[in-house]
């Protein structure tokens, strides 16, 4: 019976990776080719080789342990081909991300740039885009992920939705509580709303924070609300509600603390759905439950802002 090389190297990866996903990735080709060379195989032999179980994970049957055993030296000769192919690929692939700087600098993006940067497959880029910019980016192949708070439509693009971006309060150290601050606490302060994001989505946030007794604030930009966390003494406004940046702990004449209120930013994703690597939408899911994840909790007596 005669196997080609491609078949060989599906199989080996099926049996160290256990999903037609990993594999893929690890192939660098599509879950459907995957299963297309495992399923010409099954035919070759005339026996089921894996199993494939609800959660997607493919578990190999006593055909495809025997086949293994009888091919273990030829199959060691695959694996030490993948993996040279795999440190070329691991030196050379990049995955390119792309959002607006203000999203950027946000902690909650902060997480999806970890949860990525963290995979040793990537070396993991960034690319500033701007809001109008962001489908030729796309489309132009500048970006492979584009981060957004409006979304990018089109017909050649796939958006999904990631949990959304919460909002904090900024407010001097002196504050001794770390609960959640009330909408009605901000009536008493002077305060205002710094944004991220287009002035009419901000503006029904804001409305949205004073109809919930939050009182009146202002709008300003991140540039404002950076210069004010800098120098919160020589500001007119005592607090700034705000999506927290990732280098919070370096601003520490400030804290951030949660505005307790049903009120942030929606955040997207977008990405070719013809896309070179066809394992994108894999990427999001895992960039998606890493955000749904809770926040570590700080040790006692470190409250947040503090480094």
């Amino acid at each position: 019976m005669h196997f080609d090389p491609e078949q060989l190297r599906v199989f080996s990866a099926l049996m160290i990776e256990g999903s037609t996903s990993r594999a893929s990735l690890e192939l660098r080709t599509s879950r459907s080719n995957v299963r297309r060379i495992w399923q010409n195989l099954e035919e070759q032999l005339g026996e089921p080789l894996f199993v494939t179980r609800d959660n997607g994970d493919t578990e190999p049957t006593t055909a495809a342990r025997r086949l293994e055993r009888e091919m273990t030296s030829l199959l060691e000769e695959v694996r030490r081909f993948e993996a040279s192919v795999r440190k070329i690929h691991m030196n050379g692939r990049v995955l390119r991300l792309g959002a607006d700087r203000n999203l950027f600098n946000t902690g909650h993006f902060g997480r999806v740039f970890n949860t990525l940067r963290h995979d040793p497959r990537f070396r993991i880029s960034f690319l500033e885009v701007g809001a109008a910019d962001g489908k030729a980016a796309l489309e132009a192949g500048s970006c492979d992920l584009l981060f957004s708070i409006e979304g990018v439509p089109g017909r050649r693009l796939e958006s999904r939705e990631l949990p959304p971006m919460s909002l904090d309060v900024a407010c001097s150290r002196d504050r001794h509580d770390s609960s959640p601050v009330q909408p009605e606490e901000l009536a008493n302060l002077s305060w205002s709303l710094a944004t991220i994001t287009e002035k009419p989505r901000a503006l029904d946030t804001l409305r949205h924070i004073r109809k919930s007794g939050g009182g009146e604030g202002q709008l300003c930009t991140q540039h404002h609300f950076m210069r004010w966390a800098e120098d919160t003494k020589s500001a007119e406004a005592e607090a700034m509600v705000c999506v927290r940046p990732v280098s919070f702990h370096r601003l520490s004449q400030v804290m951030f603390l949660p505005l307790g209120l049903e009120a942030g930013y929606p955040m997207n994703v977008s990405y070719l759905k013809q896309h070179p690597y066809e394992f994108l939408e894999t990427m999001v899911g895992q960039v998606d439950r890493a955000l749904q994840s809770p926040l570590p909790t700080p040790p006692d007596g470190l409250r947040s802002g503090q480094s």
